[in-house]
């Protein structure tokens, strides 16, 4: 029977042969024929012009999180025309996108510039707080920090924090019956002395948090509570687990978000294609050598084995804290306050660019890129001048905290790929064309997943919550 109070997205699908006979005439919808097709066709048109802004073009997302921040300038948005002292020691080179160039740090990642653009025009004013949490809290949620101190630091996440964007994904976009929703892998989220700002479902209840992953992914990986005892076949579980939702309606009602995570948990136990994922010795060794030895090259490959496992969100976090000081070696950080360019050079840049430029590579080829948006950021930028300090924390050869402007990689999921979109001033220090919020990018994200980013949800007091603060669409990247 046709339902006149039936999804409201209906009709975008089209009105089928059998609901039209159903009703037994148009006219009792008060529609003549003309009417009638002129609303189907107008609903056909909404569908393809959806398609054209890259609406659901995307099935998951890989979100790899460069804690720490790199300098934009460095990296993505070379200065060759700016004062030596702004420009720094690296020259551009040339990539395979007309017009695209990078630091000459990235020369693998510049062979696969076909695949992705470079976003140079994304900032935010920090409205005072200008450390790593405050930043990292705003680019994970899509809403500012309202609970960190007057002096910006972090407080331990809690219930009452506003959830994280892969939380979010796995509540409103959720994957396939035995699939992960929602993983972080290679690093936890460190800055000063707490972990996980912003990694949590928060309001949205302990079902929808990460599933972390954060052993070093160079030797084997053992994920937890995937098996079960000799003792417990899977029939005499899928029956306990029967018979607790009984006992549970009749005492209480189960919450929603309770009842998700039961059946995730059991669903991912009955199909261990999820679970396989994590055997990286299945790869070949000479992948898993493209990809690089190291915790964040091998974190990189289990991302991709995810991806084709089905799961819809995994989070790639650079393995050093967002604030420790830079030191030599594959995992050091990013926060070169001091040292800036032999630590880019000879350390941060050899691994990230190798690893990075197989990630895209092996996903283009695989076919993967089509359905998974790929986005590779920071929390913010490094500032223009070397050695200038806007924190009184910056060394010699160093880049201090620059929220206000830095560049960020996206590809696949309906991007369309090569060359930059938006544009810095002379000096990489403010956005000139095409501003970017944060808030775009995580709006953009949910658009891509066919998340609608004004939805809104209730808090714990009934408040209603938007998805993201004020974030638009950046349509121009589709």
């Amino acid at each position: 029977m046709f339902s006149l109070t039936g999804n409201s997205g209906r009709l975008c699908d089209g009105w089928s042969r059998r609901e039209v006979l159903t009703v037994g005439g148009l006219s009792l919808l008060g529609l003549g024929l003309p009417e009638f097709l002129g609303q189907e066709a107008a609903a056909k048109s909404g569908g393809q012009a959806k398609a054209r802004t890259g609406f659901g073009a995307a099935d998951s997302v890989i979100l790899v999180f460069l804690q720490g921040s790199p300098s934009h300038i460095d990296l993505w948005d070379p200065k060759p025309e700016a004062p030596e002292d702004i420009r720094g020691e690296f020259r551009p080179i040339a990539t395979t996108a007309p017009g695209l160039y990078l630091g000459e740090v990235l020369p693998l990642l510049a062979q696969q510039a076909r695949h992705y653009r470079v976003v140079r025009s994304i900032g935010v004013d920090p409205k005072g707080l200008r450390n790593h949490g405050a930043a990292i809290y705003m680019l994970m949620t899509g809403h500012d920090p309202r609970n960190f101190s007057p002096t910006g630091l972090a407080v331990p996440p809690s219930r009452e924090d506003l959830p994280s964007m892969g939380s979010v994904v796995a509540k409103y976009r959720p994957a396939q019956t035995g699939r992960f929703n929602n993983v972080a892998v290679c690093g936890p989220v460190k800055e000063g002395r707490e972990v996980g700002v912003g990694q949590g479902a928060g309001l949205l209840g302990g079902a929808y948090d990460p599933y972390t992953m954060y052993e070093d992914a160079t030797g084997p990986l053992s994920p937890q509570g995937f098996a079960l005892p000799a003792e417990i076949p899977l029939d005499r579980l899928q029956s306990r687990v029967d018979l607790k939702g009984v006992i549970d309606r009749q005492l209480a009602p189960r919450s929603d978000a309770l009842d998700a995570y039961y059946e995730t948990a059991l669903s991912l136990i009955q199909s261990q294609r999820a679970v396989r994922a994590f055997q990286l010795e299945q790869e070949a060794e000479s992948t898993r050598d493209r990809y690089g030895r190291t915790q964040f090259g091998q974190s990189c490959l289990l991302a991709r084995r995810l991806i084709e496992a089905g799961t819809r969100f995994v989070q790639v976090t650079w393995p050093a804290r967002s604030d420790d000081e830079p030191a030599p070696g594959p995992d050091g950080s990013w926060d070169t306050h001091r040292n800036n360019f032999p630590m880019l050079r000879e350390h941060r840049c050899p691994v990230f660019d190798q690893s990075l430029s197989a990630l895209i590579e092996d996903m283009a080829q695989r076919g993967l890129l089509d359905k998974t948006l790929l986005v590779a950021i920071g929390e913010f930028g490094r500032s223009p001048k070397i050695g200038a300090p806007t924190t009184d924390n910056v060394g010699p050869g160093g880049r201090d905290h620059w929220p206000e402007c830095y560049s960020f990689l996206i590809a696949g999921g309906g991007v369309q790929p090569g060359g930059s979109y938006g544009e810095s001033d002379r000096h990489g220090a403010w956005p000139k064309l095409d501003a970017v919020h944060p808030y775009d990018l995580i709006a953009t994200l949910y658009h891509a997943l066919g998340i609608d980013p004004e939805s809104e949800y209730h808090d714990t007091l009934n408040r209603p919550r938007r998805l993201v603060q004020d974030g638009r669409v950046v349509s121009g990247l589709f």
